[in-house]
């Protein structure tokens, strides 16, 4: 039921998650391979184990930046494809003023194909929520220039 979230949303095929194991982390969900031995996980004394993919918002489930930088490249819907001068604006912004006919709510931002992070779709409006730690450390903003 977690994982069909990205099939109802991204259009992300269900079986895309065949080779892995869903795990409660508390307040995230994430994924471990089906390949690593559990046993020998269990014993060990880990802060964090597995991809997190979602979040646990206290009225909904929110996509980890890993999540769709991981399997974003296989959804076929809620897709924002954005030219560079679009993509520089709105890291620079943080929100741009955008049209769509995709329903309001969690989008993944898209460049030439590649897969960027996560951005929330409102009436009128889209926000980035790639982290600012990643922007800067992928230099995905380029010029210091404002273009829209």
């Amino acid at each position: 039921m977690i994982l069909s979230y990205f099939e109802t949303r991204f259009g992300i095929p269900y079986d895309t998650f065949e080779p892995f194991a869903l795990i409660d982390r508390g307040k995230v969900y994430g994924l471990l391979s089906c390949l690593a031995p559990a046993e020998a996980i269990c014993s060990l004394k880990l802060q964090n184990a597995g991809l997190p993919i979602l979040r646990k918002m206290p009225t909904h489930l929110k996509p980890t930046t890993a999540a769709i930088q991981r399997f974003g490249p296989c959804a076929t819907k809620h897709v924002v494809e954005m030219t560079a001068d679009q993509v520089r604006y709105l890291l620079q912004a943080g929100v741009m003023a955008y049209d769509s006919p995709l329903e309001p709510g969690y989008v993944i931002l898209r460049q030439d194909g590649h897969v960027l992070g996560c951005g929330l779709l409102t009436p009128g409006q889209l926000r980035s929520l790639i982290p600012k730690w990643l922007v800067k450390h992928q230099r995905l903003t380029g010029s210091e220039e404002e273009t829209p």
